[in-house]
């Protein structure tokens, strides 16, 4: 039997120690690399909050159907439609002929009136006349002045003005027509203002705060990457009957170099109505559902490059554009599992690297 010697012996040993050593590495290795590597979201805090996008009209701030308040001929019609009219201008006249014969007519049946009842009253001082011939004259009087006032607004209104300055968005008229009073000749319209009316559903509408931040915008189809900025007018507090919806007013000022008119559409974003206090927004498919409610597969970092998943129970609102709004169980700066979720476990090692989402 061959004897081996101390100093053989213990290159021997030093060697066996690198060789375990070396094992015990490439094992370690060997696991970091079996570990399952996941895809993850930094939970951070969105501060614009989800968008609501509603379909809009376009109306006017101001728009009236115009008509004369007696009948008669049309002789002029002065306005075209689109044309732009100040308030008072004259938009059309009618045959005023029969109405300046009916004025003069009632002025004199005033001023014959008018000397009697002055008689009268010297007359019921000395008693020459009886207390009911005087109230006969007074009242004759009274009525010829009411007359003489309705045959001089008669004749006014043989002429036909804006009551605003604005745009004449249509005329129904022709000249030489014989219209009949309260008519429609006309519609005015002011657009340097417009108004946009949209339907608010029930489900937001009873969300809605006044002390909410309001942020609102317009869209238009044919103005590409532009939005503008929209005005609260009013809200309707009785819903449609059919639709279950509140009509919203909003308004704008009229931009110049675009044409933008009544009865157009438009598209009008609001910042969601449902204001989530934290400002986080889980996306839909990382949220599942088990018996004990809502949970995420989050992910904490255990060094070296690995990752320890734990399932955290969430309270989250309704979904919206950005997704679920949590209300509580995660905070800002935590990861969440985003990809595999049904092959992660509670406790187990994965590849997580942070900053490599």
């Amino acid at each position: 039997m061959k004897i081996i010697k101390g100093k053989q012996l213990g290159v021997m040993a030093i060697f066996c120690l690198a060789l375990i050593g070396c094992s015990e590495q490439k094992s370690e290795q060997e696991q970091s690399e079996q570990l399952r590597p996941v895809r993850t979201l930094l939970l951070s805090s969105q501060v614009d909050g989800p968008l609501v996008e509603f379909p809009a009209v376009v109306d006017a701030a101001s728009s009236a159907d115009l008509s004369f308040k007696v009948s008669g001929e049309v002789t002029e019609l002065l306005v075209k439609q689109g044309q732009e009219i100040q308030l008072g201008d004259v938009i059309a006249k009618l045959d005023a002929t029969e109405y300046k014969l009916s004025l003069d007519e009632a002025q004199a049946n005033y001023n014959k009136a008018q000397a009697d009842f002055r008689r009268a009253k010297q007359l019921i001082k000395s008693g020459t006349i009886s207390q009911s011939d005087y109230d006969q004259l007074q009242s004759h009087f009274t009525s010829a002045k009411s007359k003489l006032a309705n045959a001089k607004n008669n004749l006014s209104y043989t002429s036909l003005k804006a009551s605003f300055s604005g745009v004449v968005a249509r005329t129904y008229i022709e000249r030489f027509e014989e219209v009949q009073a309260k008519q429609v000749v006309a519609t005015l319209q002011d657009i340097k203002h417009v108004t946009l009316k949209v339907n608010v559903p029930e489900s937001l509408m009873i969300k809605v705060s006044k002390d909410a931040p309001k942020h609102i915008i317009a869209e238009f189809s044919g103005i590409p990457d532009k939005t503008f900025p929209l005005d609260f007018v009013e809200v309707s507090t009785q819903a449609d009957e059919v639709t279950k919806a509140y009509e919203v007013t909003l308004s704008m000022t009229r931009p110049e170099g675009y044409n933008i008119l009544p009865g157009m559409t438009a598209k009008v974003l609001a910042k969601g109505a449902d204001v989530n206090k934290s400002g986080l927004y889980l996306p839909i498919k990382t949220v599942l559902k088990d018996a004990s409610g809502n949970f995420v597969w989050t992910v904490e970092s255990a060094g070296a490059g690995k990752g320890k998943i734990k399932k955290n129970p969430v309270v989250i609102g309704e979904v919206s554009t950005l997704g679920f709004p949590v209300i509580s169980g995660v905070s800002e700066g935590t990861y969440i599992v985003t990809a595999g979720m049904s092959k992660v476990s509670e406790g187990q090692l994965v590849k997580f690297n942070k900053g490599v989402q």
